[in-house]
């Protein structure tokens, strides 16, 4: 499925986490589901969300809609499965001039190389976006080394 990293493949069911294009879509529209949530939705219903764009304004209303539509029928009060949170105008992966500190630390504290400015800046949104979140505090880390491979980076 385009959008999904090789690192998010289980070989099962790539679905069966919430993968990163689907975060980053979530992100972008201020919306936060549980894995709970994620999981009671179908593989087509899944798909359809993954491949939803959510760029425009008017995008992420739709994308909003159409995430408690599906959910709608999962659940006695669908509001609890989804919950919306603030859309930061500024996140960490939108930086390309540099790696922020958050994964320069993250990566530094795992003992894994930290990317160049000039590889930074060469990955996609997405993939900056992975990196952002893979590196965060309390995170588990266990996709960072494939993902930094998957991305050229080791």
């Amino acid at each position: 499925m385009q959008g999904l990293f090789e690192f998010e493949q289980d070989g099962r069911y790539p679905l069966r986490r919430i993968p990163m294009v689907m975060r980053f879509n979530l992100d972008a529209c201020g919306i936060k589901i549980s894995l709970t949530a994620w999981i009671t939705l179908s593989r087509d219903e899944r798909e359809e969300l993954v491949a939803l764009p959510c760029g425009t304004a008017e995008q992420q209303q739709a994308y909003r809609e159409r995430m408690a539509a599906l959910l709608a029928p999962h659940a006695d009060n669908p509001d609890a499965l989804i919950e919306m949170v603030e859309i930061d105008s500024a996140p960490a992966w939108r930086e390309i001039s540099d790696v922020p500190p958050s994964v320069k630390d993250g990566l530094t504290e795992l003992a894994l190389p930290v990317p160049t400015s000039e590889q930074w800046a060469a990955l996609s949104d997405l993939q900056r976006f992975a990196l952002v979140k893979l590196t965060r505090s309390g995170h588990k880390n266990a996709n960072l080394l494939p993902a930094l491979k998957e991305f050229g980076l080791v």
